[in-house]
């Protein structure tokens, strides 16, 4: 499902996502789309959604 909706995406859209994965940015966009898939209503606003990756983010082991 999420390849097909990436090709329905123009160029730049799709360059940006892929461009957020390869840096670890998050990308609310997917998030609503999953939630779509799914079939739920998403939880998270774009703020909490940020919020929420980052600190999620930087509870991972570290080596500095």
């Amino acid at each position: 499902m999420r390849r097909e909706t990436e090709r329905a995406l123009p160029f730049p859209a799709r360059f940006a996502r892929v461009l957020r994965r390869i840096i670890g940015a998050p990308d609310y966009q997917a998030y609503l789309e999953h939630c779509r898939a799914a079939g739920h209503a998403p939880t998270l606003g774009e703020r909490e959604y940020v919020a929420q990756f980052f600190e999620a983010k930087g509870k991972g082991v570290r080596c500095c």
